[in-house]
């Protein structure tokens, strides 16, 4: 396994941390994780048996979605945690990878599943997949399968961002991990888990390697390595697309909620406050982001019902931010006809 790092930067998990390079800032963190609900099983519903496997599925994201330079309307997913995308070849993702197995074949009373849901923040859609307390295929099916689970979930939102967020995983008893090699093979032998994304060509590349008291973004292909342990309940792994800089991937607390009409729109829009008009929101500012993140329009309001022209946009998804004197932004979309 190789362990020479030429561009890293080391942490502690206990706090958010960032590290920027290219096309891409990596980013980790703690959050609430949520089993998925409203979800359509993959395991249950799709396959012709309830076993993982190697299995794979083709999931449509429900909108365009930006990895690298190109967009893509579905993703191919691995049942062990891999990713890419259709036409084109190389592309890669790694999504705590490791050899993944229902443990309907074990016999345990554990209840396995692996799903999918769309979700929204009000401002962005989310695709979200989870594998649901699955176990080590090498432990599932050996003779003396043992009770452990890993749950985690991968995020891909409208905008490019991609989460990986971890709940409760338990491998106290098994034998095909350990937390100085990672998930290993009956010989002992470490094959994940992977954590990262790859551009197809692997001239840019960004793999999370380390432990989880000191992490390490790696940026060479030839220097990628696995992830040497397994993240806590509640961590969470952030790619976040450079371009994304000035739009933040969710909305800052809001003291009112306001919608825009008409939307979608044709020409002009204004702000609707759903109740009576701050004063805090008189002299604001407008910045309107296209779907990939760059700024188009900024404008600055006199007072709240001042009419915002986007006529000349071409048609398509954009954002919008209302921001007041104390920089509180609320983010809306708008679909421009």
């Amino acid at each position: 396994m190789k362990k020479i790092i030429i561009l890293i930067v080391s942490v502690v998990f206990s706090t958010i941390q960032l590290f920027s390079q290219q096309n891409y800032r990596v980013s980790w963190g703690t959050t609430s994780y949520d089993t998925l609900t409203d979800y359509t099983s993959i395991i249950y519903e799709l396959l012709p048996e309830p076993l993982l496997g190697h299995e794979e599925i083709e999931i449509s994201f429900g909108f365009n979605f930006p990895f690298f330079d190109s967009y893509f309307n579905s993703i191919s997913i691995d049942a062990d945690g891999y990713g890419y995308f259709a036409n084109a070849p190389g592309y890669n993702l790694y999504m705590f990878t490791g050899e993944y197995e229902s443990h309907l074949e074990s016999g345990l009373p554990i209840y396995s599943d692996w799903r999918y849901m769309t979700d929204t923040t009000g401002v962005l859609d989310i695709l979200k997949i989870e594998w649901r307390n699955v176990g080590i295929y090498d432990d599932v099916t050996s003779t003396s399968p043992t009770d452990h689970r890993i749950n985690f979930q991968t995020w891909f939102y409208e905008n490019g961002i991609i989460e990986l967020h971890f709940g409760e995983t338990d491998l106290t008893n098994t034998p095909f991990y350990n937390n100085t090699d990672g998930f290993i093979w009956e010989d002992g032998e470490s094959y994940g888990p992977w954590i990262g994304i790859a551009k197809n060509d692997a001239s840019e590349v960004y793999y999370i390697t380390g432990t989880n008291s000191d992490i390490f973004v790696v940026t060479s292909e030839e220097n990628a390595d696995i992830y040497y342990d397994i993240p806590h309940l509640d961590h969470y792994f952030r790619f976040l697309p450079d371009e994304l800089s000035g739009l933040p991937p969710e909305s800052l607390p809001e003291t009112i909620a306001y919608s825009i009409y008409p939307n979608p729109v044709m020409n002009c829009f204004i702000f609707k406050a759903d109740h009576e008009v701050s004063g805090s929101y008189i002299n604001s500012g407008v910045k309107i982001f296209t779907i990939s993140g760059e700024l188009v329009k900024s404008q600055n309001l006199r007072n709240i019902n001042e009419q915002i022209d986007i006529s000349e946009f071409p048609a398509g998804i954009y954002f919008v931010q209302l921001i007041d004197e104390k920089f509180m932004r609320i983010t809306r979309k708008i679909i421009k006809l």
